[in-house]
């Protein structure tokens, strides 16, 4: 999750203050995500060394304590624009710890992996069948929410053919072995 970005995405609205962009994000996240002071201050702290913000004043918040507001520049309003069209894909070389693990399987003797993959796609489909559960008990706005669960159960999907196609995979090695 890029917070640099989403913080950019809330500043291009309106000047805010940290704490007003904390509040800002958890609305526009429904809460899903928690986004702690500390992030906060810290990626404001690059964006204005990067240029991407400045100050604009400071504010007496409701506590009587004086807070800095934050407003894009237009370095940082060229970079959300270059975010919101750029695509968003999972780095290839991530480390993919099931990966690891089949891996790993297929290549220590007293492993059976056939055991692992089947533990792997039961696990999968039920947590499938619980994210339709609670799929069900939403509205079907376009809430965070639900995009987050809509999202979790494509790539669980995706898991469970992966799953099946190294199975597929082992089965025509052995053949090939026999």
């Amino acid at each position: 999750m890029s917070i640099r970005h989403s913080l950019l995405a809330l500043l291009s609205e309106t000047p805010r203050t940290p704490a007003e962009l904390q509040h800002a994000f958890h609305q526009a996240t429904n809460d899903l995500w928690r986004l702690n002071m500390g992030q906060v201050s810290q990626t404001l702290s690059r964006l204005e060394r990067d240029d991407l913000i400045h100050e604009q004043g400071t504010i007496t918040t409701p506590t009587g304590h004086e807070a800095t507001r934050y407003t894009q520049t237009d370095a940082g309003s060229e970079e959300l624009a270059t975010w919101w069209t750029d695509p968003v894909l999972r780095p290839a070389n991530d480390r993919d710890e099931l990966v690891i693990k089949i891996s790993l399987a297929r290549h220590t003797p007293h492993i059976d992996l056939l055991r692992i993959l089947d533990s792997q796609r039961r696990a999968v489909l039920a947590e499938i069948r619980e994210l339709n559960t609670t799929l069900r008990e939403m509205n079907s706005s376009l809430s965070t929410q639900r995009l987050a669960a809509e999202r979790r159960i494509f790539d669980l999907e995706s898991d469970a053919r992966f799953l099946d196609r190294v199975e597929a995979m082992l089965n025509e090695d052995r053949a090939e072995r026999t």
